[in-house]
């Protein structure tokens, strides 16, 4: 059954394959996105790879006037609307902290008063800090943070207490989280904010814990713009791609097809309700 669904930050880099998903759907797409200068450049136009199908509400998410307008008629929502990028919110601390938490926050009071059928989270791997490990005794513990004295000394892998090594394992959702940035943070309270009020107002919410997405539209003025695009970038300009300590450190990587897929998934699932994933 088509439905009508608003897209917050629906003309950025992964917005923007949502949007193209859901079309290919059959359903109706509203985008509500404040086409910020550092991702779409300063005249702030309709970027071309937005499906020309999807209705454009140029609006900051803070605004509530903009997002009570965007949720009219509306039957479902994706938030994908945020300040993104680890190393920028941490000088730009009030900027992230706005955007993130109070933007979510003036979505979730609109919603409160206008409840949609499901409400999908975007939230970050970053909220897991290090991941998971295990001791040579067999033993899961989470990632120690590495002191400065340990870099300084070339220390790279993590160890116990006791200096013994750590094998890295995959990470569950069931990591507690471990914020070391401003950005991890400004995301976990995106996530827990929206469970929170979807459960006390019976609005069914997923938080989902995206990885490094990659893909087409990924902009290199776009701080979220992951560590492939850079590589990409230096190789295209006949310049290797830097990799520091030893290149052993493991990271996670995810398509953008693949994401749009598992926002459409969590959209039409009724077990998703109430879940991080």
């Amino acid at each position: 059954m088509a439905k009508h669904i608003l897209i917050t930050g629906g003309a950025g880099f992964i917005g923007s394959h949502v949007t193209d998903k859901l079309l290919a759907l059959g359903h109706r797409v509203r985008v509500l996105d404040a086409l910020v200068p550092q991702v779409h450049g300063p005249d702030a136009r309709r970027p071309a790879y937005l499906d020309a199908d999807a209705e454009l509400q140029v609006g900051d998410v803070r605004d509530a006037k903009a997002v009570r307008r965007a949720l009219k008629g509306i039957d479902s929502v994706c938030h994908l609307a945020a300040a993104v990028g680890v190393g920028q919110s941490m000088y730009e601390v009030a900027g992230y902290t706005a955007v993130n938490d109070v933007g979510t926050a003036v979505l979730l009071e609109a919603l409160i008063e206008s409840p949609v059928e499901k409400l999908v989270v975007a939230s970050s791997m970053s909220v897991y800090g290090e991941g998971l490990y295990r001791s040579p005794k067999g033993e899961l513990v989470a990632g120690p943070e590495r002191t400065l004295a340990q870099l300084k000394a070339h220390q790279w892998e993590p160890r116990t207490a006791d200096g013994e090594p750590l094998s890295p394992v995959a990470t569950p959702e069931t990591k507690p989280a471990s914020l070391a940035s401003i950005y991890a943070l400004t995301k976990y309270d995106q996530e827990r904010m929206s469970l929170i009020v979807g459960q006390a107002y019976g609005i069914p919410t997923v938080a989902l814990r995206f990885f490094n997405v990659f893909g087409p539209r990924q902009a290199l003025s776009n701080p979220y713009t992951g560590v492939l695009a850079i590589f990409a970038a230096r190789l295209l300009n006949d310049k290797p791609p830097l990799i520091f300590e030893d290149g052993l450190q493991q990271r996670d990587f995810v398509s953008v097809y693949d994401v749009a897929q598992a926002i459409r998934l969590a959209l039409d699932t009724p077990a998703a309700a109430g879940r991080v994933i």
